[in-house]
């Protein structure tokens, strides 16, 4: 892992309320708003911490916390061109120059901005005190590079938290009868799906490909497993006979496979574990087709 200084205009960090010398207690509170629509009132509220962040950070209990870790940019201090400090962005002394602290990785990691620490002391009217400045954690070695392996098993939970859509089944005939003793055509599709979310503050994607197939055709026979999506006629391969009359609701079970990556990578990395998700189709009436004799010729 190494480390590059940029120099320039500091930016302040987005949702972090700054505090300065001459005021160094950070407003506390919330606010609150409200908008009348006819009958109705919207109300709304904001609980901040105790930094004035729009997060108020709590123990497990749901009592208040009195430390907070958050990552965000590191900066590093120069007195003319002599490294002096490592911390937060804007935390400078007179005088002294400022250059942003970025962590470089290696191919195919994605960096992570270095851990702050701030204490603070809860008072009995709810009030805080002593509160600390961001503290840089582990300042010989700001920031962390991670890898995908790094994020495998949280891509496994969000693999299964995904709202995965079932597979379409798809039936010829395609009037919602068949008959006794021919093909009744099934068929799925095998697209997979993508789907973008954020693990640990890194954007990834997450592609769910369709593995298997399981058909009941609800007529008491075992259902059929294949990796077969099938296809229409004339090229069916998937397809099943009806012996009887009856009113069937066939049902298809897919078991889906996972994938994830770091967006803007070129590298894929399997999901342990499937998920699965299930599709019903309307009642399907089976007919019996009987012969008749005519007196006349039909047209």
């Amino acid at each position: 892992m190494k480390y590059a200084l940029v120099f320039g205009a500091m930016i302040a960090l987005s949702g972090v309320a700054a505090y300065t010398e001459a005021d160094p207690t950070p407003p506390r509170g919330g606010g609150i708003a409200g908008e009348a629509k006819g009958s109705v009132i919207d109300v709304k509220a904001i609980d901040v911490s105790a930094d004035g962040s729009v997060h108020r950070p709590r123990n497990a209990d749901g009592s208040p916390a009195s430390v907070e870790f958050r990552r965000m940019p590191a900066s590093i201090c120069f007195t003319q061109d002599f490294p002096t400090t490592k911390g937060r962005v804007g935390a400078c002394g007179p005088g002294e120059r400022e250059g942003a602290l970025v962590v470089a990785c290696e191919a195919g990691q994605v960096a992570l901005d270095p851990i702050f620490k701030q204490t603070w002391v809860n008072n009995p009217d709810g009030t805080i005190s002593n509160l600390s400045r961001w503290e840089l954690q582990n300042p010989a070695s700001p920031g962390d590079c991670l890898a995908a392996v790094d994020l495998a098993p949280l891509a496994e939970a969000e693999f299964q938290r995904l709202t995965i859509a079932p597979s379409p089944v798809m039936i010829q005939p395609p009037d919602g009868w068949t008959l006794v003793n021919v093909d009744t055509i099934t068929y799925t599709s095998p697209a997979p799906q993508t789907f973008t979310t954020t693990l640990l503050g890194i954007p990834v994607t997450i592609e769910a490909t369709p593995h298997t197939f399981t058909w009941d055709y609800d007529d008491g026979t075992t259902p059929v497993t294949t990796s077969d999506p099938g296809q229409a006629y004339p090229r069916h391969t998937v397809a099943h006979v009806y012996e009887e009359e009856a009113v069937a609701t066939i049902s298809l079970a897919t078991t889906w496979h996972g994938r994830f990556q770091i967006t803007g990578t070129a590298t894929w990395t399997s999901i342990t574990g499937t998920a699965t998700t299930t599709t019903t189709a309307p009642p399907l009436t089976i007919h019996e087709a009987r012969s008749r004799l005519v007196s006349e010729p039909l047209d």
